[in-house]
């Protein structure tokens, strides 16, 4: 009889604000019997994430997931159920970047480097990276990796976040990265940024 899931919702703080949607919507989330919440803050985000893999490993509950949650996410009260329903190792829900053009934070590799995802795709669809803002990961990922599982620095080919760092070091470990377009979350501004079912980005006031 397969595992019951059991959850740890993980938000990594640089700094102590969170919007007060994302409290109200892990409030309003569905979550398996025995998840829990864990916050750290007070580090560099990279570090943040480690430490919270580390408290997930050790933790006497034996979570199945860690469930990373950014400060400025507002998952839908279904998306982590959706997440769970695809019973993949690494899956990701499909949120936008803060900023202008605001393209999805998820990528495939081309000849001259990453490129977003078009708008328009199957609903669940492999990618090489994705954000950590909305990521669903399965125990076991972190067993085989060895850790640091999160870096966030610098490498001959530039610049590459914690994020991306850990996509890459999955892939190396044999892992593949999955996006769900069917969950999708918004990323907090004055606005919430999302997108549609068609695929199309939107605009939400909150």
């Amino acid at each position: 009889m397969p595992k019951k899931p059991r959850v740890a919702i993980a938000i990594p703080l640089a700094s102590p604000m969170i919007y007060w949607q994302t409290v109200a919507a892990i409030l309003e989330m569905e979550k398996p019997r025995g998840s829990e919440l864990m916050v750290f803050q007070g580090a560099l985000v990279d570090r943040a994430r480690n430490h919270l893999v580390e408290q997930m490993l050790s933790h006497a509950n034996q979570f199945t997931h860690l469930f990373f949650l950014d400060a400025d996410i507002a998952p839908r009260p279904d998306a982590l159920a959706q997440l769970l329903s695809r019973n993949l190792p690494i899956v990701s829900g499909l949120y936008r970047k803060r900023t202008p053009p605001h393209e999805p934070m998820a990528f495939i590799k081309a000849k001259k480097g990453f490129i977003p995802i078009s708008e328009r795709g199957p609903a669940l669809q492999e990618v090489d990276r994705v954000g950590g803002g909305c990521l669903l990961i399965r125990r076991d990922v972190f067993r085989k990796m060895k850790p640091p599982w999160f870096v966030n620095g610098w490498t001959k080919k530039g610049h590459v976040s914690e994020d991306f760092y850990f996509c890459d070091k999955a892939h190396a470990c044999g892992y593949k990265i999955f996006l769900d377009r069917e969950t999708r979350p918004l990323h907090l501004q004055p606005v919430g940024i999302g997108t549609s079912p068609e695929g199309k980005m939107i605009y939400e006031p909150f």
